[in-house]
């Protein structure tokens, strides 16, 4: 971001000169020798006019004390010197103390840059000038504005104090406090920070920005939306770098999505209804440019409504629409109340949707039977690799492929009717209303039925080899709250993961909603 500069104060304030040994010359309508308060003194008026080597200027009268070394000029006060201007209704500068004093609106030009304030001093030892009350630079299309503002010339650093903004053609900046490093193309914001360009508004109470290094940074409740992308991330810390077009937020940052969706009601009207998405970890990246990607890195947790998972990693490439967990010893996925663990898994988004989700790797979904609930009935799929096809967050096919197996309970007018285990090189679900309303097995299949009377009091002990159910890993809504707000929760880790509970002997199956397939045709195919 191109910060303005504010040039013009390299060039000192005008008075600077009048310390030189070159002689000043004065001339006005009128001189008049005089007495001020007990002093010596010259009174000029009428077309006050002085020059001093390549310095001078104009006004309606002035005072000069002889013996204080000081000059005091009132009324349409002009000064010039080279391309730079002045312009205020009094002006005076004291020689002995070497500072230069204009007041009562003042006005500076320097090519095409201007500065206006209420009032302004320089301090020519010191090379310090500072202008106070409504200050305003323009350059071309770059404002800058403040209620104070202090030049440095020997460091050429200007500081911006109260109510500061910088705004150019590449965005906006706005602090309590902004301090310019003209030398060093350095910026730093301190105190309500808010960073505003075409594709991202950060907030923050530190920041730093480095056009040499190509380094920007950030901490202190910070806030950075996407516009684009209509993400936003929260973290105490932040650094993005140029070069490599990588945004790092480390320290349990928060991710949000949010989505929406056009859904008909009953009486036929199209709302748009949002949906959020959160997203936490111990790290995030964010690249930008042809390979965009997205990167949680450790203890992984999502949460979006009928959907979570958790994992080691996840990546999103956002050219391929494509999102990646692994890097965990299992990751974990909820849809609605089927749970699936993989070694890894990846997803194949449409639209910001899941279109597809493939679990690889000893893949097992469970899904317990919510007509019956504490029952024990849970419905299980184990294989290599499964593959579940989602249309509008909707699930509505699951391949099982490679050594498959499952053991689901069955319905029959509402009422339990037994259980059936099969095997095959491929199951294959057909779900509709959230239910599995089509089984085959293809290939290799086999399988057998348990009577109810096989099954009635006794549902926890059909269970695959495999078997687990995570429920104390599910992500909540509540546990995502901003990272400054993690300490706050008493008597809890909130950046900790979940630790995996023991296999229970009979699932609590409560808090999920429905969904599966009882009642399914058992078929098979060659």
């Amino acid at each position: 971001m191109a910060f303005l500069v504010l040039s013009f104060l390299v060039i000192l304030f005008p008075f600077h000169s009048l310390r030189s040994q070159i002689p000043v010359t004065i001339h006005a309508d009128i001189l008049t020798d005089t007495t001020i308060e007990g002093q010596p003194a010259e009174q000029l008026t009428g077309h006050v006019q002085f020059v001093q080597g390549a310095l001078y200027g104009s006004s309606d009268e002035a005072v000069r004390y002889l013996q204080e070394h000081r000059l005091e000029m009132r009324g349409h006060v002009e000064i010039h010197q080279d391309t730079l201007a002045l312009y205020a209704p009094h002006v005076t500068y004291n020689e002995v103390t070497g500072v230069g004093h204009a007041d009562g609106g003042v006005r500076m030009f320097d090519r095409d840059q201007e500065l206006t304030a209420q009032q302004g001093d320089y301090d020519v030892q010191n090379q310090v000038a500072h202008f106070s009350h409504h200050v305003t630079v323009t350059q071309g299309k770059n404002t800058s504005v403040s209620d104070s503002l202090t030049y440095y010339r020997s460091t050429e650093t200007s500081i911006l104090l109260g109510h500061a903004s910088i705004t150019s053609d590449s965005g906006t900046l706005a602090a309590d406090t902004i301090t310019y490093v003209r030398a060093l193309g350095e910026t730093m914001a301190q105190g309500n920070v808010y960073l505003a360009n075409d594709s991202l508004r950060l907030h923050s109470d530190w920041f730093y920005n480095s056009d040499i290094r190509g380094e920007m940074n950030a901490r202190g409740h910070v806030h950075v939306e996407d516009i684009q992308n209509n993400t936003t991330v929260f973290g105490d810390t932040l650094a993005r770098f140029s070069v490599t077009r990588m945004t790092l937020v480390p320290g349990h940052p928060l991710l949000l999505y949010v989505d929406s969706s056009q859904v008909r009601d009953s009486s036929g009207t199209v709302n748009t209804v949002f949906d959020t998405m959160f997203v936490h970890a111990d790290t995030m990246k964010m690249y930008q440019g042809d390979s965009a990607r997205f990167i949680a890195i450790d203890s992984v947790r999502l949460f979006r409504s009928n959907f979570s998972l958790t994992g080691g990693e996840l990546v999103y490439d956002e050219p391929h629409d494509l999102m990646t967990v692994f890097h965990a010893p299992r990751q974990h996925l909820w849809n609605d109340s089927t749970e699936i663990d993989a070694d890894s898994i990846a997803m194949r988004m449409k639209d910001r949707h899941i279109h597809r989700i493939y679990s690889l790797g000893h893949s097992f979904a469970t899904s317990p039977m919510t007509e019956f609930p504490n029952s024990g009935r849970v419905d299980q799929l184990e294989g290599d690799n499964m593959v579940l096809l989602v249309e509008h967050d909707t699930a509505r096919q699951l391949y099982d492929c490679g050594s498959a197996l499952s053991i689901y309970f069955l319905l029959s007018d509402g009422k339990p009717d037994g259980i059936n285990r099969a095997s095959g090189d491929t199951i294959r679900m057909d779900f509709q209303d959230r239910k599995v309303v089509r089984i085959a097995v293809i290939s290799g299949a086999e399988g057998e039925y348990f009577p109810e009377r096989f099954v009635d009091g006794r549902a926890a002990a059909f269970r695959l080899s495999a078997y687990e159910r995570h429920d104390t890993l599910r992500p909540h809504r509540e546990e995502f709250v901003l990272p400054w707000e993690l300490t706050s929760i008493a008597g809890t880790n909130a950046a900790e993961t979940p630790k995996p509970s023991p296999t229970p002997s009979t699932p609590n199956a409560s808090s999920e909603t429905p969904g599966q397939h009882h009642g399914a045709k058992r078929e098979s195919a060659k």
